[in-house]
């Protein structure tokens, strides 16, 4: 076997993410889209009440996109600290 292949196979032993990981993931996608959309909205009725129309809208909605990708990588950085346990309790 060459070294690179001896490489690949030590990498080889993970165990792949079972069915209801896929639907961990799209349940992810919506918990991301849905954190941008409250921002939105939350800048848009902020923006209202004090007549401040693009300020709050876009600052809300930046940090819509924030909390929602910190919200995405800690979910799969879960999925991927448990795939590594099993593959050390095997």
């Amino acid at each position: 076997m060459t070294k690179l292949n001896q490489k690949n196979s030590r990498h080889d032993h993970t165990i792949a993410p079972g069915p209801i990981a896929n639907y961990v993931l799209i349940g992810a996608g919506s918990m991301f889209t849905a954190t941008v959309i409250a921002g939105f909205i939350v800048g848009y009725a902020l923006d209202y009440v004090f007549g401040t129309m693009p300020i709050f809208f876009l600052a809300c909605g930046v940090l819509g996109f924030i909390g929602g990708a910190q919200k995405v990588r800690l979910l799969t950085k879960k999925m991927d600290q448990q795939a590594t346990q099993k593959t050390k309790d095997e």
